[in-house]
């Protein structure tokens, strides 16, 4: 079911019966010179919509929230960069919005790494009001499963290039695809090095992405989130280690 397409009559049915939404979360911003300025939102959107063609009936789609924090990109045409703070307090308003008709788990769906850290303290917020929230980053929860497609992966990378290619085919010029071969040594913040990190803005090599990886991509990932939903209804949140 998704939020916006219901009418008040059809969403007083579900209400009580429904306890789990997705809110995609994304960006606008540049990715190399090849992959379209919506592609953090792109994804996200694509996995909401399959995980609601599992479960039609449990599951509502909330609209995206298709701006993020992009301080190392903000500078590349058509940036849509916003505070973190502001992404942060937006999220946990329309989270607590939801709790008021009933929703007690949400699951972001984030294609924006810089995302993170304001999605993070959102979720702190909602899970002080009695919320649980898991947030949900497709190309880093799932990486393993991703490196058995590609040889590599990164921002307007081989991974993220194959989806988009999966995707939105027509809004990919892979003639202009590049690769960034420098990798930092370590985390860190620094204005004059940034155009460094995301040399072309790219990290990796986006010239290999096809969309015959995108597309097996895609559903090792609807796979996993799969699993994660089903563990998540069946309270399963941890895994158990042998004692010593």
């Amino acid at each position: 079911m998704y939020w916006e397409r219901m009418t008040t009559r059809q969403f007083e049915a579900v209400m009580g019966k429904v306890s789990t939404a997705i809110l995609p979360t994304g960006t606008v911003e540049a990715h190399g010179f090849h992959c379209p300025l919506g592609t953090d939102n792109i994804a996200p959107a694509e996995l909401a919509r399959r995980l609601e063609q599992r479960h039609p009936d449990e599951l509502l789609v909330a609209p995206a929230v298709p701006f993020g924090h992009s301080w190392d990109l903000e500078e590349w045409p058509g940036t849509l960069s916003i505070p973190a703070a502001a992404l942060e307090n937006y999220v946990a308003e329309v989270g607590l919005a939801m709790g008021r008709w009933g929703i007690r788990q949400i699951i972001l769906v984030n294609g924006h790494g810089g995302n993170n850290g304001a999605l993070g303290h959102a979720a702190e917020r909602l899970a002080d009001a009695g919320m649980r929230v898991v947030i949900s980053n497709w190309w880093l929860d799932y990486a393993q499963d991703i490196l058995t497609v590609t040889t590599g992966q990164g921002h307007a990378g081989e991974d993220e290039t194959s989806v988009m290619l999966a995707l939105a085919a027509d809004a990919v010029e892979m003639v202009h695809a590049g690769v960034n071969p420098y990798r930092p040594k370590f985390r860190f913040k620094d204005q004059a090095a940034r155009k460094t990190v995301l040399r072309h803005a790219v990290t990796g090599d986006g010239r290999q992405g096809t969309r015959e990886k995108g597309e097996r991509i895609l559903d090792l990932v609807e796979a996993r989130l799969e699993q994660m939903l089903q563990d998540l209804w069946a309270d399963q949140l941890f895994h158990e280690t042998p004692s010593r």
